[in-house]
């Protein structure tokens, strides 16, 4: 393992390099076959052909005139005239260290799990990875969630952070290197297990109007309730139904389970008109997201952009882009994920895709592939702000000719090759300029083929 670090500005604290023995410091990008090339506040040189942690675009974005732009775009709240009251350190989609200021002088804080400090500590998550960064240290003001100030990609150390931070670059690498291997077929690797709870509404197919799910569903269970609800003449309706099917690593498995749960939620509403909808249909206050769960796989900043750039886009280009436009960035913004008890994690970006059995595949299948061979899929598109614009406005013609550029990665994947029959829909309804139908009565084609 030979690592380079890049230091602009300003020097890293000595404890972090004392820390990284196996490490080359240096203030420009050195030529070599570097495993990572770690760029702490440096843009020197290009990116191409190196894995890089804190990419160089990624760095302008954090320090350039552009940086409250792309935090608002992230709903996310940035005002760099404020003061900053606290400052949250991240690397790799983890915090290691909050400290709060009081004077003139930045002290840590010791209980990081308090409700205010876990908002704060999320909101600093969101604001590195929507600027392309690994990792840096967050200012933020106000209280909540707070309002982000300034994102700094060569964060200032003390010796207690300089050595959490040494110890999480040493791990990065060494995560980096198994998931770079296995990928290869170099070394075996854990085979990813997906699972989803997909959503969708009830209508009544004469009046058109929503029908609580909680009159044919209990809370939980394979078909159960969404929490979301809203009062109607005082009575709770819970418009959204969610079926929870169960998981396996085959994505054409999970498909056959989803049917088998669909079919038990037509089974309770049998002969009572009531039509199944999913997709992003016309709820306004509601969101209907097609959330995917994986687990036996380390979440990372890389898996996150990877699933953003080659699962969340392609399937934006299938979705209806108002209802598209309706759900974020509130709901499925960019890297939307939460842990879950299982120990691996729901990524909830991608609009609603159990519209059919073939578009369930078709995702599920491109879903397995991303999280399987991520590292062969290295293309960010959402380094820039104009990109990250198209996507939450639903702009599929910006954003076509880099879905076939980042389709043509995809064949560097094996998993994408073994499943190409089920993935060859996404690439003819995009070529196609074609989009599915949020309209029709899911259980119909779920039930039909």
């Amino acid at each position: 393992m030979t690592c380079l670090l890049i230091c602009g500005d300003r020097a890293p604290h000595p404890a972090l390099v004392a820390n990284l023995p196996d490490f080359v410091l240096s203030d420009k990008l050195l030529p070599g076959d570097w495993t990572c090339v770690f760029r702490w506040g440096a843009v020197h040189g290009s990116d191409e052909g190196h894995w890089v942690v804190n990419a160089a675009q990624a760095v302008a974005n954090a320090r350039g005139a552009d940086m409250a732009a792309f935090l608002r775009l992230n709903d996310l709240a940035a005002n760099p005239a404020l003061e900053p009251r606290w400052r949250v350190y991240v690397f790799d989609l983890r915090t290691l260290g909050v400290m709060q200021r009081v004077g003139r002088r930045w002290r840590h804080v010791s209980q990081w799990t308090s409700g205010p400090i876990v908002k704060l500590r999320e909101t600093a998550r969101r604001a590195v990875y929507a600027l392309g960064l690994h990792f840096g240290a967050v200012d933020l003001a106000g209280t909540g969630k707070g309002i982000v100030v300034r994102v700094l990609p060569d964060p200032p150390l003390d010796t207690r952070l300089a050595r959490r931070f040494a110890q999480a670059m040493v791990t990065y690498v060494a995560a980096t290197q198994e998931a770079v291997a296995a990928a290869h077929g170099l070394a075996p690797g854990p085979e990813v297990v997906l699972g989803a709870d997909p959503e969708f509404i009830l209508r009544n197919r004469r009046t058109g109007r929503t029908v609580s799910a909680a009159r044919f569903f209990p809370r939980w269970g394979v078909v159960g309730l969404d929490r979301a609800c809203f009062k109607r003449n005082g009575v709770l309706i819970y418009p959204l139904a969610e079926v929870r099917p169960p998981p396996s690593p085959d994505p054409l498995e999970l498909v056959e389970n989803l049917r088998r749960a669909i079919a038990k939620a037509a089974s309770a509403v049998r002969g009572r008109r009531i039509s199944f909808e999913a997709g992003g249909t016309s709820l306004r206050s509601f969101s209907i997201g097609g959330h995917i769960h994986f687990s036996n796989v380390r979440l990372s900043t890389d898996l996150l952009r990877a699933l953003d750039n080659y699962l969340a886009l392609p399937v934006l280009m299938l979705e209806n882009p108002v209802s598209s436009r309706l759900r974020r960035p509130r709901y499925g913004y960019l890297g939307d994920w939460r842990p879950q008890p299982h120990g691996g994690f729901e990524y909830r970006t991608p609009g609603s895709w159990v519209v059919s059995p073939h578009y369930a595949a078709a995702v599920l299948c491109l879903a397995k592939a991303v999280a399987q061979d991520y590292p062969l899929l290295r293309r960010n598109v959402f380094l820039s702000l104009d990109n990250q614009r198209a996507f939450y406005a639903a702009d599929k013609p910006t954003l076509r000719p880099y879905f076939f550029a980042l389709w043509r990665d995809l064949q560097q994947s094996p998993v994408a090759r073994e499943f190409h029959k089920h993935l060859a829909l996404v690439h003819q309804m995009v070529s196609e300029e074609r989009r599915w139908n949020e309209r029709v009565d899911i259980k119909k084609r779920w039930l039909a083929s």
